[in-house]
């Protein structure tokens, strides 16, 4: 009952600009009346998480030190933030950017820290940190029992360390100045390239990468700008988001590979949108992503455009997004102006409106744990 009255309360939210449009103050009055009162779930006094959930990597504020974890308890409803200094007792680092959970470990990347904190889940309770020297870290991900990959913003590469231990294996070079998201499909590393302003380009790249050798294996190259998200699907095939490039004329697409990174089809969105922050869901058919008209939603056998969004921007600035492996339900954050904590809108994976609460500043990635 109450996660109904939760989700009438925020389609009317969504509804206010268009009582406002059509002069409906009446109706508009008695909205205010309502959420007045609305329930919001609950904001934990700070403990250890000792259930399954989501954990929230909050950037904070640039050199602000100010990063965090937040967890939320779908079953309890309830949210605890500042988890890591209540956890472990000292302020985990200088912008949160995201965390890759494995079996009972978390490997939470802390990009101007230049470090992994490696924690225990679903504690949090800190185990050993890893430091990469000179390096902004942004993505990790496991590749066997000991070697993960972590992507960097500038590093032109991916360093390859050992997570039990802590030490620096070596560095994969000759990619991009900025590598981003990455992924394991097929026995290989898929991994994204970018480009930061002061290097623009007009194509955007993936790259393979051999985990067997640690070695650059082939880069693949298309028409636009960056690729934004990359995610594989339930048949083994590599999705991206790629950028527009207004300056050639090219509209920003989504891209579907086969297995041999051939290409299967190309959706074009159009020369004024974008396709960002590719996420999939558990059961590897549904795609999600940011455009500039809120969070859409596309199965992997379309082969056109949605024409509606899942989820309309409504206003929001929007940041992270997560989709829960378990249930299909669908995280978004709205980051604010960067300075106030963030707020996450969770969704069914029908589109339903469940919970709206407050994580950190700058809510960025989603990790789920069972």
């Amino acid at each position: 009952m109450k996660n109904s009255i939760i989700c009438v309360i925020a389609r009317l939210c969504e509804a206010i600009p268009k009582l406002l449009a059509t002069g409906h103050y009446a109706l508009l009055i008695i909205f205010l009346l309502t959420i007045s009162s609305c329930h919001k779930p609950k904001d934990n006094p700070v403990s250890s998480p000792t259930t399954k959930g989501v954990f929230i990597t909050n950037e904070g504020d640039f050199n602000s030190g100010q990063g965090e974890i937040s967890f939320y308890n779908p079953v309890t409803d309830s949210v605890s933030n500042g988890l890591f200094y209540a956890v472990n007792g000292y302020k985990l680092g200088d912008v949160v950017q995201s965390m890759y959970i494995k079996d009972s470990t978390g490997f939470i990347v802390v990009n101007n820290s230049a470090k992994i904190e490696v924690v225990k889940i679903p504690s949090l309770k800190h185990v050993i940190t890893i430091t990469i020297p000179n390096s902004s870290p942004r993505y990790f991900l496991p590749v066997n029992d000991s070697v993960a990959y972590v992507t960097d913003l500038y590093g032109s590469g991916v360093h390859v360390i050992n997570y039990n231990t802590g030490a620096l294996i070596t560095n994969i070079t000759g990619l991009a100045e900025w590598t981003e998201h990455l992924l394991m499909v097929n026995g290989t590393v898929v991994v994204e390239e970018r480009s930061l302003l002061t290097n623009p380009v007009t194509t955007g790249s993936i790259v393979t990468i051999n985990p067997a050798t640690n070695t650059f294996m082939q880069r693949y190259s298309f028409a636009g700008s960056n690729v934004d998200g990359v995610v594989s699907d339930n048949q083994n095939r590599v999705w991206f988001g790629m950028d527009a490039d207004s300056t050639a004329n090219i509209p920003a697409a989504i891209y579907c590979l086969n297995t041999n990174m051939s290409l299967n089809k190309r959706i074009v969105l159009g020369i004024s949108r974008t396709a960002s922050n590719l996420k999939i869901n558990g059961t590897g058919d549904e795609i999600y992503y940011f455009d500039n008209n809120g969070v859409n939603a596309i199965s992997i056998n379309d082969t056109v455009a949605p024409v509606n969004p899942f989820s309309p921007v409504n206003g929001r600035n929007l940041y992270g997004l997560g989709v829960d492996p378990g249930n299909g339900d669908l995280y978004t954050s709205d980051a604010l102006d960067y300075v106030q904590r963030s707020e996450v809108y969770r969704y069914d994976k029908n589109g339903n409106l469940i919970q709206v609460f407050t994580a950190g500043v700058i809510s960025g990635n989603f990790a789920f744990t069972y």
